[in-house]
Parts: C-alpha cells; structure tokens; sequence
C-alpha cells in the first residue's frame, strides 16, 4: 500500500516498486483516510507513507495505526524528513520502520535512481526481517538447548560496581528508546552512551526529542567531551565514537576509519573501548531491537572484564537480530523485555551514596 498525493510520485514510486523483486501488487491511496479505510479492510504487508496528505499529516496516519490489530510495518517516503528534520526522529519513535527522503530535482543527477536505490534497499531489509525477525527460521540441522534467562539473584550477588551504561541498538531504535530513556531518573549515577545505527544529520534531532521528555539530560556526543553521571550521550550518525581514559576522566573521542561491518556508528567498536579501560567497576551493556549481530563481538570483549550483557525480548523487538547475536552466543546475562528495559538498568546501578561517584566519571 502507498499512502501519496502527488500523481508524479505515485507514478514514480508505483513504477519502482512495481519492478522490485519481493513486491507482488503495489496499492495506492490518495488520501490518509482513504488509506486507512483500505488497510482496515484488507492485509497489506507493507505500507509506504508520505508525511504531508491533504487530509492528514503521517504522525496522525502513525498513530491510528496502532490502533489496528495487524498494521503493517510503515516505510516513510517523504521530501519532509531529510537529514536534521525532528518530524524524521518523530516518525520513527511513532513506530515507522525506516525513513526515505524525497530526493530534490537539481540536486542530484538522477533523483529517480537514488529513490529506486533506497526503496529497493529497504525492501530488502523488510525481507531480511521476516527471515531474521518476527517470522520463525528454518530448525537448524543440529538442536540446541534454548538458553534460559539466568537467574536475577545470580547477577545481583555477583554483580560488581558499573560506571557506565552502554545501549546498542538499530532498527526501531528511535522508538525503543523513547520507551527507556525517559523513564531513567534524573538521579541516575553512571553516564549513558547510545549507539543508534543512524546517518548523519539525524542523531541531533534524535537526541534533542528524547532530551525534551526525560529526567536526563540527552545530547549528541561530540569530541572531547568528559562522560558526566546523569547524561545520555548519543553517538553521532556516520561517526565511530569510542571511549578512552585520560588523566582520570573518560573522554569521547569520534572517528571516521572504517569497520568490518560497514555500520556507522558501529556498537562492537564502542564497546571495545569500553572493554580496554581498565576499572575497578564495570561496565552495563544492553543489546536492543535491530538487524545483523552488531555489538556482539563487543559484548565477547566486554564479559571477559566482568561486564553484565542485557538482550531485549524477541517478542518486544522490532527486528530480533542483534539482541539474538547476543543469545545465541551466550553472552547475555539476561533477556529483558522492552518494558521491562529501563527498570533493570536502574536496578543494575550502584547506589551513588553508597560508591561516592564523582560527577566527572
């Protein structure tokens, strides 16, 4: 189903898709409502949104969605969401699966050929999910004994002192987040780092709209800062941000050298730094929805130092590939649901008082 206005862009959006492998039968409404009344009645398995409807703005469309037994995951197709725009971060906390701006005419020399790209790309990913996500996989040719949460008591007693809680997350991250960060307290004694798979320019605006509705203070990390208790930190888009130890305060450092798997910023490079501080304390790393295994191989580095690994829930993720990564090599300490996310971090803190933290950790 496509929810456009614009006869140009039905046409032209109706065309590639119409010749993208995985797409059968392309639908399209020219009208929030109208869109709507069709998803109501019938089974669409994915719906691509423009923001700006004669009728209705896409946040409105979003959110009435959710109101349906079944909706179907929402692609964002619109000029409104480039790089920087709030109603892009919004979008994607309201539930949409993934953002694609309108290319500009005169801005690019084949606008429609960038479109086809990231639509095709998408597809893809939308196909990948129902492989690697909700959809159940082929039994493998040897079973394994599912592994089992372990036991709360056995982390709590063994747990030692952390300094810094680190998030990985990608897919359906914006929303994730906006369910955790928030209800974190503005007392909170460790710092917090985030590394959302997001492209440049968007990561600001991510941070400024989860800033806006918690006890934290949210911002977007920048070079040189000094890790504060009491502060989200979000890695910038198309940056590696890493964390390093200099003369007694741990200091943000940003990068662009490349990485094995091609992810910007990327979960596994933070968390190896983290990994090579050495602390007395340890570290808290959490594994949320998302695509591919990244975070991983950090999280292997991490648990050799005594770190606690948390993996989101399968049913509570949007795409179950990273927090799985996680699961199926042992590394998790613990599977916790989405709703459940932000109380465990908070469990899993030292008591300030009780370590006498600095504010400058």
């Amino acid at each position: 189903m496509m929810i456009e206005d614009s006869e140009v862009f039905q046409r032209v959006i109706g065309d590639i898709l119409a010749d993208t492998p995985g797409i059968d039968t392309v639908t399209c409404a020219p009208t929030g409502k109208d869109g709507l009344n069709q998803i109501a009645g019938n089974r669409y398995d994915v719906l691509f949104l423009d923001m700006v409807l004669p009728d209705m703005g896409g946040l409105d469309v979003l959110r009435r969605l959710r109101m349906h037994p079944s909706p179907p995951p929402v692609v964002v197709v619109s000029a409104a969401v480039g790089a920087g725009s709030n109603l892009a971060i919004r979008a994607l906390q309201a539930g949409a699966f993934e953002i694609v701006c309108k290319p500009q005419p005169g801005r690019t020399k084949d606008p429609v050929g960038v479109l086809r790209s990231e639509l095709q790309r998408v597809v893809e990913a939308l196909g990948n999910r129902r492989q690697g996500g909700k959809m159940p996989l082929p039994a493998p040719a040897i079973q394994r004994k599912p592994l089992q949460p372990r036991p709360r008591q056995r982390i709590e007693r063994n747990l030692r002192p952390t300094w810094i809680t680190a998030i990985a997350v990608s897919t359906g991250g914006p929303e994730a987040l906006s369910r955790v960060i928030p209800l974190l307290p503005g007392h909170l004694p460790n710092p917090v780092i985030v590394a959302q798979h997001m492209p440049a320019g968007f990561t600001a605006s991510l941070a400024e709209s989860l800033n806006a509705c918690s006890a934290l203070e949210v911002v977007e990390a920048a070079e040189g800062d000094v890790l504060r208790a009491g502060r989200v930190y979000i890695a910038p888009g198309g940056m590696h941000t890493t964390v390093h130890r200099e003369g007694g305060s741990s200091i943000v450092r940003l990068h662009d050298a490349g990485t094995e798997v091609g992810i910007k910023p990327s979960a596994d490079i933070l968390f190896r730094s983290l990994a090579a501080i050495p602390d007395q304390r340890g570290v808290l790393a959490v594994v949320m929805t998302g695509m591919g295994a990244d975070g991983c191989e950090g999280c292997r580095e991490l648990r050799r130092t005594g770190a606690v690994c948390l993996a989101q829930s399968e049913e509570s993720c949007v795409v179950y590939g990273m927090p799985r990564s996680l699961v199926d090599a042992e590394l998790a300490n613990e599977v916790v649901s989405l709703d459940n996310m932000a109380r465990r971090i908070r469990d899993l803190q030292p008591a300030a008082s009780r370590l006498d933290l600095p504010l400058t950790i």
